[in-house]
């Protein structure tokens, strides 16, 4: 399980790289490390050796390729939609999107779970996404309960017409809070 519950504080000025120009999601990657709040993390995007052997097909590896790295279960198969642009729903924190052009949209799917303390808890999201992509998030509010512990969300990129080169960067923040967790993303047209 690879937890994503980086307890950023808003009151702090924003990370920088060592040159001292503001930090990009290429930079931090899905956040700052907090040890205390890696013990109270809230939501976690969990990811079981079925996601990896999905990102390896999707990625392009066929089975008997995939065979000779890991021992898959004995009936492992690629998915017959095996494709790189599934790629993006590797149920990570960090999302990255690649061949956006203006005009287009692209949807990926994430699943958190809630293990945080308080089992009744809902998160809502901030989305901060620069100038030339929209991004919308559905559903903007996550509803846990004693019952509920998991739940899913998508996450539209939709490209404007810019005529961006670099990749575009940005994030959405999940908040009950208490709780922050961060996802960057960097969505690019090639």
């Amino acid at each position: 399980v690879w937890h994503a519950a980086t307890q950023l504080n808003n009151d702090k000025a924003p990370m920088t790289t060592d040159a001292g120009t503001a930090a990009t999601p290429f930079d931090y990657g899905a956040g700052q490390v907090n040890p205390t709040g890696a013990l109270d993390p809230g939501l976690v995007y969990d990811l079981a050796a079925d996601d990896y052997l999905s990102f390896l097909c999707n990625y392009g590896y066929g089975a008997s390729q995939i065979k000779l790295i890991t021992s898959p279960p004995a009936a492992f198969s690629c998915a017959g939609n095996a494709s790189k642009d599934l790629i993006s729903d590797l149920n990570y924190p960090s999302i990255a999107v690649t061949g956006l052009g203006a005009g287009a949209s692209r949807t990926v799917t994430r699943e958190v779970t809630n293990v945080g303390a308080q089992e009744d808890a809902t998160y809502t999201v901030a989305v901060s996404a620069p100038a030339g992509l929209d991004v919308k998030v559905v559903p903007s509010k996550l509803q846990f309960t004693s019952s509920v512990k998991k739940l899913a969300f998508q996450v539209t990129f939709s490209g404007k017409n810019t005529g961006a080169k670099a990749a575009l960067t940005g994030s959405i923040t999940w908040s009950d809070g208490k709780h922050t967790v961060h996802s960057p993303f960097a969505v690019s047209s090639s």
